[in-house]
């Protein structure tokens, strides 16, 4: 048996690439957000509008203050914020994109049994576009020719075989 190479070979690099970028852009994006919104509020409640003087003193420059680090104000607290914003959209967006195909298989295997269901109640058992029959009902169902080959019950007005698709004539 030989393997055929899949043609996008490069989708489990990816995926792990956007799980890695994803995570890092979120947690930085959520730490400028925050020294973002820290620095707004700073600025709203007026602890920034004052900037403390640096004097000359034996041990260098010193801060009159000394209150340590003092968040930023104005414009750059609104941009911190929305590049901070940005970047845990975007952090998320790629999060996503690199779990897209666990989430697709799980919607799908949580929605089947419903929708199989579904078609078998509004169609009384017969199915819709075969979903919704089981394997023996449309054995059942089928009132034609067996196949020589696999002997599997066709329709009466089929030439080939639903199942293998051996020639029925």
């Amino acid at each position: 048996m030989t393997r055929t190479a899949h043609p996008l070979p490069q989708t489990g690099r990816t995926r792990t690439t956007l799980r890695v970028v994803g995570g890092l852009l979120l947690v930085v994006g959520l730490c400028v957000a925050g020294l973002g919104l820290w620095g707004f509020v700073a600025d709203a409640n007026g602890m920034t509008s004052e900037q403390p003087s640096i004097e000359w003193s034996e041990r260098g420059f010193v801060d009159e203050a000394d209150e340590g680090f003092t968040p930023p104000g104005g414009f750059a607290a609104m941009g911190l914020l929305a590049v901070g914003g940005f970047m845990t959209i975007g952090g998320l967006a790629a999060l996503s994109f690199g779990t897209l195909g666990a989430q697709s298989r799980y919607v799908a295997g949580e929605t089947m049994p419903t929708v199989k269901q579904s078609a078998a109640y509004l169609s009384d058992g017969r199915g819709v576009l075969g979903i919704g029959q089981d394997v023996d009902q449309q054995q059942e169902s089928a009132t034609g020719p067996y196949c020589r080959q696999c002997g599997t019950r066709n329709d009466e007005a089929a030439r080939f075989c639903d199942s293998c698709g051996t020639s029925l004539a």
